[in-house]
């Protein structure tokens, strides 16, 4: 099993996590976090290749999370 190690993980991606957890979409995120939906992307991107999981998938016109990141 993959242990998560803290120690590697920018820990300002786990605000773009949440804000996906809670809004559900990229363009939602990113407008609360006042940046772009392409750098919620790229963020994204760096949390799935961390984590070693998909995190999030697309489902109709949402972000729906994978059980990984529903355990986090």
């Amino acid at each position: 099993m993959n242990e998560i190690q803290l120690h590697r993980i920018d820990l300002n991606l786990l605000v773009i996590f949440e804000a996906l957890m809670e809004e559900s979409t990229l363009a939602a995120a990113a407008d609360r976090l006042a940046v772009t939906p392409s750098a919620v992307s790229h963020a994204l991107g760096r949390l799935r290749t961390q984590f070693g999981d998909p995190l999030f998938v697309r489902v109709g016109g949402k972000m729906q999370p994978t059980a990984k990141a529903v355990q986090l």
